[in-house]
């Protein structure tokens, strides 16, 4: 475990009973508004939110459509939080990096706010195309930092902050994770400092 890892468990354990009213949930809010607008779910797909938090996006989708609904998160007492308010919905603990789910199982991914998290992105783009059917959409909504600030954030804010974050990404960094691993493009938009992005699996 590297330590931005650990700063990540440990911030989301402190504030995982408080998640909503916390900078961290009123921040992800309107990602998450944003996801739920574009995400149209049949009755009977599976849809897997990776960095779950709290669980609020997720048990949202499943207000869409009769879905089977799972999330995970690094977070054991994210978990537990979400295990206690949402008793249908399959949760578990583990990081995007590792999803602990077999081949072709999901219909939609949702990652939020979470990407610029993880040590190594290009494996959770790896494994959401393993967990994903062909035909399967992800569904990626991330920060978007300015270039002229973007050295500013990456190598003294955020490791000043010590809340596990590593390097924002552009959006043509974004565009270019899911090309590399057969994902076509959907859907993007860029609002603020919001960036929304999906595709998908092709193969």
């Amino acid at each position: 475990m590297n330590k931005n890892e650990k700063y990540s468990i440990e911030n989301y354990d402190r504030i995982a009973s408080n998640y909503d009213n916390t900078f961290d949930g009123k921040f992800t809010r309107k990602f998450k508004t944003e996801i739920l607008e574009i995400i149209e779910p049949t009755d009977g797909v599976a849809i897997l939110d990776v960095g779950c938090g709290n669980g609020n996006l997720i048990s949202a989708i499943k207000t869409k459509a009769d879905i089977n609904a799972f999330g995970i998160d690094i977070s054991s007492e994210m978990i537990k939080e979400c295990k206690k308010t949402y008793s249908d919905i399959n949760f578990q603990v583990s990081n995007g990096e590792h999803i602990p789910f077999e081949d072709n199982f999901f219909d939609y991914l949702t990652i939020c706010c979470v990407l610029h998290h993880l040590n190594n992105p290009e494996k959770f783009f790896s494994e959401a195309k393993r967990v994903l059917k062909i035909g399967g959409t992800l569904i990626v909504g991330e920060p978007w930092i300015p270039p002229v600030a973007k050295p500013f954030v990456d190598y003294i804010f955020s490791p000043l902050l010590k809340a596990g974050d590593n390097k924002v990404f552009s959006h043509k960094k974004l565009k270019n994770f899911l090309t590399k691993n057969n994902f076509s493009l959907q859907y993007f938009k860029r609002k603020g400092i919001m960036q929304i992005v999906s595709g998908k699996k092709s193969v």
